[in-house]
């Protein structure tokens, strides 16, 4: 490839990917930020404060044997 190839392709690229579509996935992603839900559910809070507990423990295991 010579150097207006490169230029060119490159010129491509850049209007391809600063196209509409950018903006359209950008306003799909804030419409799915938008309904989630913000507080977790107490099911939720409870696995998280599992895994946490059983990853401390299996780390004192390994450390200590």
């Amino acid at each position: 490839m010579d150097r207006q190839q490169v230029e060119t392709a490159l010129q491509a690229a850049n209007v391809a990917l600063a196209g509409r579509r950018q903006r359209q996935a950008s306003s799909f992603a804030s419409i799915e930020l938008r309904e989630a839900d913000p507080s977790p559910a107490k099911w939720e809070l409870i696995a998280t404060g599992v895994v946490g507990l059983v990853a401390i423990v299996t780390v004192l295991v390994a450390w200590l044997y």
